[in-house]
């Protein structure tokens, strides 16, 4: 159990653990940790803000979170994030077949488009802002379950849908996660969901993580729509879009919620 934890930690981050050897079948189980992967992404931003609150404005501590980020996730999401938009963005020929294909092999192309270099300003500037807002607030504990979730939300992706392409990345968990581990995995969310709900009193979170299944649907079936599958470039812009989409919403709920 040990061990499929640290596959999922090496695989969502690029903390330099080494394994003698990792097969399939370990890799797709590792999954159910993905989610607390997110929880501990959470923990280390808490205690960061908390180290630096007293020293930092908001404005920079929101910056030293943005670069924790991405010191740990690598580029693994928002380059997902980029070349689906760089792919998105594509105009296409009117021929349904062509147009899947040049998509598709846009995304594998390793340079940046203007959609992607757009969109990656786009989130980090949103990321910043808003997490900065929530340092203001005195928030932030909120962190735990935003990145739990952005975690989990893929695994339904990844056990109901199909891949996009007969390799990569994606082809390793779309389509293979068993209906036991969507259960075990959505646990922590699930209960971090009840906790700040009762606990913190944000009685309007499970309306948010509602409405950000309902998006992970949308998403799910226009990338079927768009590239007759899914990749993990999509995963990965999921996780992405998930948080960003998230912030918006808590904030706009925490000042409505206190306005009444």
């Amino acid at each position: 159990m040990i061990n499929r934890f640290l596959i999922a930690l090496s695989f969502l981050t690029v903390l330099p653990l080494k394994f003698k050897e990792i097969n399939e079948k370990e890799l797709i189980r590792s999954i159910i940790f993905f989610p607390f992967i997110g929880f501990l992404e959470g923990v280390f931003c808490i205690f960061l803000v908390n180290i630096f609150k007293q020293i930092f404005s908001s404005s920079v501590i929101s910056i030293i979170l943005l670069v924790f980020l991405f010191s740990v996730r690598g580029i693994f999401h928002i380059d997902g994030l980029s070349d689906t938009f760089d792919a998105l963005f594509y105009k296409g020929t009117g021929q349904k077949e062509k147009d899947l294909q040049q998509r598709l092999q846009i995304m594998k192309d390793s340079t940046v488009g203007v959609a992607g270099a757009v969109v990656l300003v786009l989130d980090v500037l949103c990321r910043f802002a808003f997490v900065k807002e929530l340092i203001d607030i005195n928030q932030f504990l909120i962190f735990l379950f935003m990145f739990c979730f952005s975690r989990w939300i893929v695994i339904p992706l990844m056990y109901s849908g199909k891949p996009a392409r007969t390799t990569g990345l994606g082809v390793l968990f779309i389509g293979k996660i068993s209906s036991w581990q969507l259960i075990i995995s959505t646990v922590l969310p699930a209960f971090l969901l009840v906790y700040f709900t009762i606990e913190k009193n944000f009685i309007f979170l499970p309306l948010i993580a509602l409405f950000l299944f309902f998006i992970s649907y949308i998403l799910k079936k226009f990338f079927e729509r768009k590239f007759n599958g899914i990749t993990g470039d999509h995963l990965g812009a999921t996780v992405e879009i998930t948080e960003i989409v998230f912030l918006i919403c808590f904030l706009l709920g925490e000042k409505l919620w206190l306005s009444y």
